[in-house]
């Protein structure tokens, strides 16, 4: 069992005192957690590699191998996980403590400071110590993730997740609800009768059942799900044809090279699925986002404590409340059903609603390149970008 006095959990509670994010009640608290491991709540036995996990973790540090340290961290934390709910409140905790605990051995990275390897297969220098096992328990897929956006995540544990999240939605850029009504009218009608663009997808036939797959129709490329042969106009580079329609309605390019109005940002799709027609070119969806932020939008997490998963969601609830998505008068919803339905599925997707704790931003939104009454202002015009407070 792991003491509070252990050298990982010392450096720990200095780190947490000059992180300046967390009360002193708060550090205290993460301090108590990670003093016990739940070996019997986890199923871990004398057998399992893990055993009293945080003396591993505190092994692994002294030997300056974060990798497998923050490893082992991942692993306990994929144990709680797999316990599903309601969880002990006592694992809760460890689980909270054990995250705050990654993102601190993350910021100090690996401190190895010679080649000496400790190893039971080598005569010169063999060991008793149990991490060589445990470094060969863990397959290669499952170790921690040298992942190059940490630095950036580092400058938001700094700023504070609320002030960055402020920024990266107040710098990027939406589109007005005329265009984005316009758009998905035109996906509801041709969805199943005419070719709607989507991105091609790397699945193949014989995956799993329902998902759809590539194919084509006589001269026609279909989106096969389902058994429900949708047509689509396959993208020739990932987002041609969201260029183009963006131009087409705003005027302005993005990713056109030097003729690009718009510089550094990204075309992101809030909810993904760009595979999917329905969700390919529906303005809704999409969002012009700075290039140092799509990074974090891109990456998928379910770990409801990740910035990632944080900023993607708040992303989501302006689109759903800039748009009516949950407007019990709007048509969406009858419509969203009506095209699931032609593609053999139910309507399941989540469309999460803001509420009166969430922030309120001021966003830019981007209007159609006319006066609003269908007058063009000018073939060299674009649409006025209009602030909005939601």
């Amino acid at each position: 069992m792991a003491k509070t006095s252990s050298n990982v959990i010392s450096d720990f509670r200095k780190w947490l005192k000059g992180n300046g994010s967390l009360t002193p009640n708060s550090a205290n608290s993460y301090i108590t957690y990670l003093g016990v491991s739940y070996n019997n709540d986890l199923g871990l036995v004398p057998t399992d590699n893990v055993y009293n996990y945080m003396d591993v973790i505190e092994q692994f540090y002294q030997a300056g191998d974060m990798l497998y340290a923050v490893t082992v961290i991942n692993n306990i934390i994929e144990r709680i996980n797999n316990l599903g709910t309601p969880l002990l409140k006592a694992l809760n905790d460890q689980r909270s403590a054990l995250k705050k605990l990654r993102v601190f051995l993350h910021s100090i990275k690996n401190n190895v400071k010679d080649r000496t390897y400790l190893s039971k297969n080598n005569p010169n220098n063999p060991t008793s110590s149990t991490l060589d096992d445990i470094r060969n328990s863990f397959p290669k897929n499952s170790l921690d993730k040298i992942d190059g956006i940490r630095s950036l995540i580092d400058l938001i544990d700094t700023l504070g997740e609320k002030t960055f999240i402020k920024l990266v939605i107040e710098s990027s850029y939406f589109f007005d609800v005329k265009i984005v009504d316009a758009q998905r009218k035109d996906i509801f009608n041709k969805l199943g009768n005419q070719p709607i663009p989507a991105r091609k997808t790397t699945k193949k036939d014989g995956e799993d059942l329902g998902v759809g797959i590539n194919t084509t129709h006589g001269n026609v490329n279909i989106f096969l799900i389902n058994n429900k042969n949708i047509p689509v106009l396959l993208d020739k580079d990932g987002n041609e044809q969201v260029r183009k329609l963006i131009k087409r309605d705003t005027g302005y390019t993005i990713s056109e090279g030097s003729g690009s109005i718009f510089k550094n940002y990204n075309i992101s799709h809030i909810w993904g699925k760009a595979w999917d027609p329905r969700y390919f070119t529906n303005l809704w969806n999409i969002v012009l986002v700075p290039t140092w932020a799509n990074s974090l939008l891109d990456k998928y997490s379910d770990d409801k404590d990740s910035i990632e998963y944080k900023l993607k969601e708040m992303f989501k609830k302006i689109c759903v409340e800039l748009y009516g998505i949950n407007d019990p008068n709007s048509t969406f919803r009858k419509e969203w059903e009506d095209m699931a339905s032609r593609m053999g599925e139910l309507s399941e997707e989540i469309f999460p609603s803001k509420t009166s704790k969430d922030p309120t931003y001021q966003i830019s939104v981007i209007h159609e390149k006319n006066n609003g009454a269908g007058l063009s202002y000018g073939p060299s015009q674009v649409g006025r970008i209009i602030l909005q407070t939601i």
